[in-house]
């Protein structure tokens, strides 16, 4: 049975800012919930990079709940990262995209799990399956405020559209100030009359 996941979010950074922190395998327990997550392989970063994943609570020092070996079969930084799910638990593919939104990115997720069993585990797995949508949701805000709070801020001389807001404000209020102006001398004439 598959199950299918996705969700995205804005984030606060252009994509070589995103993707340090999305590729930062040990770090991505700051913003996935009950999850470890270490580097199996030599090597951390491009394809064939291995990492293994443990859900669920911790009890003492280790996470008690379901592992998850993953590899890194597309690498194309910083825009395209798609991880294979190998087992034991489940198998499936995981591809995240960021696209440059200004001096933003959207972030995209689309995750197809595959899990093995008969019925009931199809009943059970539809069961949670908004549960895992909705961790998935959270996780992706926990990884814009981390990014945020890691990137510094756009100014109104850094981005374009920072500036528009500016200036859009700035005309919005010059309009009021116009109307105001016209209805003073229309009512001045509507005096003298």
């Amino acid at each position: 049975m598959s199950l299918f996941f996705n969700g995205s979010v804005m984030v606060p950074a252009a994509p070589l800012q995103v993707w340090p922190l999305l590729v930062d395998w040990v770090g991505q327990e700051q913003w996935i919930p009950l999850t470890t997550m270490r580097q199996l392989s030599g090597r951390a970063e491009g394809l064939g990079a291995r990492i293994r994943g443990e859900h669920g609570p911790r009890l003492g020092g280790r996470r008690v709940g379901i592992s998850d070996e993953m590899v890194v079969t597309r690498w194309e930084p910083p825009y395209e990262l798609e991880m294979t799910h190998l087992g034991p638990w489940f198998t499936g593919v995981g591809v995240f995209t960021i696209e440059a939104r200004g001096l933003r990115s959207w972030l995209s997720i689309r995750e197809r799990i595959t899990l093995p069993g008969g019925k009931a585990a199809k009943t059970a797995a539809l069961a949670i399956r908004p549960i895992l949508q909705r961790q998935l949701a959270h996780s992706l805000e926990r990884f814009a405020a981390l990014v945020e709070s890691r990137t510094p801020r756009p100014t109104r001389d850094t981005d374009p559209a920072e500036r528009y807001r500016a200036q859009h404000a700035q005309a919005a209020v010059f309009a009021d100030e116009e109307k105001k102006r016209r209805r003073r001398q229309e009512r001045r004439r509507m005096a003298r009359s």
